[in-house]
């Protein structure tokens, strides 16, 4: 099976082709210019790579968040375009868990951390498992007092993600050697990565419907849209 995931949840856009056992194509990049410019030209990309086209796509595979509000909103918005022009069937995954699975073989708690601004960040706690971290607690957003509080005490924690570069001398200094950092590698949601996940989902008989997939904002006040206030 070829899926096609795509990444916009964080300032890092990615999009790979993957099938059942390898990465066929993948493209990542920072975005300098708007999404809705940059992702299309990526999947076109990333498809003529691996001389595959729209039409061959069986699944396609979206990063729903938490993360960038405005990257969220376009990225699920362009996959609900194509799986609903060609009855496509979608597979919604948290970047929470992508970031998890840049830790397969970790072997302490990992625990993804995603800057959601307002000092504060996006995090879950995740157990390894035969090799693939187990979700433990609820996606969070929280302060770092709050985050200090959700993690397992006594334990060595592995964090990842872009929080770590605003937080990781706070964890550091607050955990002592319990506190653990992925490379800067390892910071951003893989989008090949995010494929395979969605592929095992698919295995399991889970999708979404694309009329009813949503970004996972966990900003919901912050994110409506409220009409303009009138004048005196």
């Amino acid at each position: 099976m070829s899926l096609l995931a795509i990444d916009t949840s964080t300032e890092r856009m990615g999009v790979a082709l993957v099938d059942e056992q390898r990465l066929l194509a993948s493209y990542e990049l920072l975005a300098q210019r708007p999404l809705a410019i940059e992702l299309p030209v990526a999947v076109t990309r990333v498809l003529r790579a691996a001389g595959q086209s729209l039409e061959q796509l069986e699944a396609i595979a979206v990063d729903i968040g938490p993360g960038s509000f405005t990257g969220l909103r376009i990225g699920v918005a362009f996959v609900k375009a194509l799986a609903f022009q060609r009855k496509t069937p979608v597979v919604g995954v948290p970047s929470l868990d992508v970031l998890a699975a840049n830790c397969l073989y970790a072997q302490s708690i990992v625990c993804p951390l995603v800057d959601a601004k307002q000092r504060k960040v996006y995090a879950a706690c995740y157990r390894p498992a035969d090799g693939h971290p187990r979700k433990q607690t609820d996606y969070a957003l929280v302060e770092m007092d709050e985050l200090l509080a959700m993690l397992p005490p006594d334990e060595p924690i592995l964090f990842v993600g872009d929080g770590i570069g605003l937080y990781g001398k706070t964890l550091a200094d607050r955990l002592g050697d319990r506190a653990l950092f992925a490379p800067p590698a390892l910071w951003y949601p893989a989008a090949g990565l995010l494929g395979h996940l969605a592929l095992g989902r698919l295995r399991d008989g889970q999708r979404d419907d694309p009329s009813t997939l949503v970004p996972m904002y966990l900003y919901p006040r912050d994110c409506t849209i409220r009409p303009a206030e009138r004048a005196a």
